[in-house]
């Protein structure tokens, strides 16, 4: 398995989310806006959360079932504590992680 990609994250690209509750539920989920993409207006006008830091992103998760999915705000880049390598099994609750390549 290669090292985690070190790239900052990008507007509409795919990505893997653990959550909150952490339950190994990994899913795709979908970069919605990033500290690049985020319109500084829609936030001083309450419609839309600031970002933490330019690892944090704006997500759409995509889940099973009727509903499709849901949104989740500034959620930071997992690191796995113990130097695995970086998965949806491996980061911290409430994370997001690059997919592996295969």
């Amino acid at each position: 398995m290669r090292p985690l990609e070190i790239h900052p994250p990008t507007l509409g690209r795919i990505v893997h989310y653990r959550g909150k509750q952490s339950l190994l539920a990994p899913r795709a989920a979908i970069v919605t806006a990033t500290v690049d993409s985020l319109d500084p207006r829609g936030v001083e006008a309450g419609e839309v959360p600031a970002l933490d830091s330019a690892e944090h992103v704006h997500l759409w998760v995509f889940t099973p079932g009727e509903k499709g999915g849901f949104a989740e705000f500034n959620v930071p880049r997992g690191e796995p504590a113990d130097g695995q390598p970086a998965t949806a099994g491996t980061i911290p609750p409430g994370t997001w992680c690059w997919p592996p390549r295969v």
